[in-house]
């Protein structure tokens, strides 16, 4: 599979460590101030889709658990390219 977002190609185990390591920046997560709840949001690079998903971590603990939200996040979107793009595995 190849990188959305830059030009590195490998098998879907090693894109998926990819880009949590070197595109972090592109999964936001924050607290949503009218709920007071911690939100990802995550692009796609292709469609422009974003999906948007509402946690149940309180929010005191966002960083704890930052880079494993990324990776639930881009676990999801490399679903999201096999399925709607059509980006095949290696």
């Amino acid at each position: 599979m190849d990188c959305s977002y830059c030009q590195f190609s490998g098998h879907r185990m090693d894109l998926h460590a990819h880009l949590v390591d070197q595109h972090s920046e592109k999964v936001h997560i924050y607290i949503e101030e009218a709920s007071g709840k911690m939100v990802y949001e995550l692009r796609c690079p292709v469609c422009d889709e974003v999906a948007k998903k509402t946690l149940r971590k309180p929010p005191h603990v966002l960083e704890e658990y930052q880079r494993e939200i990324r990776m639930v996040a881009f676990d999801l979107l490399l679903y999201h390219l096999q399925d709607l793009h059509e980006t095949q595995t290696q």
